[in-house]
């Protein structure tokens, strides 16, 4: 009896020493989901966009975003200038709510890179700007804009000038952009429900605010 217990536990210990080595071996070889190898792959490449100048920026960012499409098409990239040794990258969702999640995780499971940091959604900016594309451009200072509420949600019309003559998809892209930079990206698509933008020579008779005073509007209008 006493053989016969001494033999059991021995079998079970030497079953459960061969767990333990064949988790440990899977666990050493298990294969890196999609975000670890982007960052993995953006780690070893970042002395490529230490390089990035106003020539080479689009097609740098391009290479970016080739690399995180596996893990999310859809999907936007900047990265910042130089400051005190450092840039960031920001990742964001492009104003589509179906990616906030994707572009949650991808921050959070980011390593630390050294010289980077690495930033989720657009942020509010904390001055004044001028976003352009070709002759468009969307300075804060000088537009306006009038909330409309309508069946619960928050609309905001956008007033610019020089619009009136272009493309509106591409107006309303390149305004959403400068809108996202106002608020923050994540107040600018989850307290906003639409963007519409006007000639801002064109109106008459409205009460309109001026932009730069819409992120302390949208908070005051959330706390009541």
């Amino acid at each position: 009896m006493y053989f016969r217990r001494i033999m059991k536990y021995k079998t079970l210990y030497l079953f459960f020493l061969l767990f333990i080595m064949v988790s440990c071996k899977s666990q050493s070889t298990k294969t890196p989901s999609k975000i670890e190898m982007f960052w993995m792959w953006f780690d070893a490449n970042k002395a490529s966009f230490n390089e990035i100048t106003d020539n080479n920026r689009d097609e740098k960012l391009d290479t970016i975003l080739a690399h995180l499409k596996p893990v999310k098409e859809g999907l936007a990239v900047e990265v910042s200038n130089e400051f005190k040794g450092k840039r960031d990258i920001l990742i964001s969702a492009n104003s589509d709510k179906e990616n906030f999640s994707a572009v949650e995780e991808i921050v959070k499971n980011a390593p630390v890179i050294k010289g980077w940091t690495v930033t989720a959604f657009r942020q509010r900016a904390k001055e004044d700007f001028t976003l352009k594309y070709k002759d468009l451009k969307f300075k804060p200072s000088k537009m306006l804009f009038r909330p409309v509420a309508e069946n619960g949600k928050l609309n905001i019309e956008v007033y610019v000038n020089g619009i009136k003559n272009h493309n509106y998809d591409t107006v309303a892209y390149y305004g959403i952009i400068a809108m996202d930079s106002v608020l923050g990206e994540y107040d600018s698509v989850k307290k906003v429900g639409i963007y519409t933008f006007h000639e801002l020579r064109d109106v008459k008779n409205l009460q309109l605010k001026p932009v730069l005073e819409l992120p302390a509007y949208i908070d005051s209008y959330y706390k009541k």
